[in-house]
């Protein structure tokens, strides 16, 4: 799908949430991956992966981009058996130039909820989409 500039723009203040229950399955297969001893430990980069999927209402971002930046701000360990709601917001979309043309930077702020409400984590994420 090709999204004009407008297009990306008009989503600024669009708002999602999906439930993520922390399987150990999944924890150990993505330890595996990247080569860090599994030890029944939530990996801190393992949430970065999780938010790289799909959300609803999102899924036009997902042809013509690549990742840009992430920060990840932890306010408790994640473990295993957590249930964790996050809630995705778009806060920003803007145009830059590079070396290869024309680029629009979607910032996505996501808050991590455990299910007693409390902040578990907060992340900013820029993906870039390419007009080409």
């Amino acid at each position: 799908m090709d999204l004009s500039s407008q297009a990306l723009r008009d989503v600024i203040g669009w708002e999602g949430e999906v439930t993520v229950r922390i399987e150990e399955g999944a924890v150990r297969k993505f330890a595996e991956a990247v080569g860090i001893p599994f030890g029944k430990r939530v990996p801190p980069t393992f949430l970065g992966a999780l938010m790289q999927g799909g959300a609803e209402g999102l899924e036009a971002f997902q042809d013509g981009t690549v990742h840009g930046e992430q920060s990840i701000t932890y306010h408790r360990p994640v473990e295993i058996g957590d249930c964790i709601t996050c809630t995705r917001k778009v806060s920003d979309v803007y145009e830059r130039t590079g070396k290869f043309g024309k680029m629009t930077l979607v910032v996505v702020d996501t808050k991590g909820l455990s299910a007693d409400g409390k902040v578990v984590f907060e992340s900013s994420s820029t993906v870039i989409h390419s007009a080409r």
